[in-house]
């Protein structure tokens, strides 16, 4: 069990929170147990569900790239939980497993186009040396996004890099909170 307790879903009255909880079984990311663990204060589960709703399910930047820099993140932060949840948005746009594969090289794999390896250098950059944040990097940020783009991609990373570290901590695993689903959950993973 994670070292927070998961609030009872069933037993949260507001029809908003309930939502949420109700996304995380229907789309599985973000999942159950840490949407569970949010909602213990209402206003974190409702802050981190609009951010989510906002800005990784949508928003202005290309959501496969967001995807990808999220995995990449989880991986090198060796996060299994987080590494271990796949987007059914991502999916619906083509991202297949096999999409994942080369993450951690993804500079000398030939799958990801030059806009996608720019994206996971930014996030590689935020995630663990700013230094790597050069000119040249920002030249192939400039060349492959707009600003706005550059500032939502950014802002996920830092965000999904911040939950992924925390819900570590906590040891959360896959299946604490029964969905009935595998909604969300890489191949082989029980839900």
């Amino acid at each position: 069990m994670a070292r927070i307790s998961y609030v009872d879903v069933d037993a949260l009255d507001d029809p908003e929170l309930a939502g949420y909880l109700e996304d995380s079984r229907r789309f599985g990311t973000p999942r159950p147990e840490s949407q569970s663990i949010r909602a213990h204060v209402p206003e974190v589960l409702r802050s981190f569900s609009r951010t989510w709703d906002g800005v990784f399910r949508n928003g202005v930047t290309d959501h496969r790239i967001k995807e990808l820099c999220r995995v990449f993140v989880a991986r090198t932060l060796d996060c299994g939980y987080c590494a271990g949840q796949r987007s059914h948005v991502a999916a619906a746009d083509g991202l297949t497993e096999r999409g994942y594969d080369d993450l951690i090289e993804f500079r000398t794999s030939d799958q990801y186009t030059d806009k996608e390896k720019a994206a996971l250098a930014y996030a590689e950059a935020i995630a663990w040396d700013p230094a790597m944040a050069d000119d040249g990097l920002w030249d192939r940020l400039h060349q492959h996004f707009s600003e706005p783009e550059i500032v939502e991609l950014g802002y996920f990373i830092g965000v999904t890099m911040g939950q992924q570290r925390w819900l570590k901590t906590m040891q959360v695993k896959h299946g604490e909170v029964p969905t009935g689903t595998t909604a969300g959950l890489a191949p082989g993973l029980v839900g």
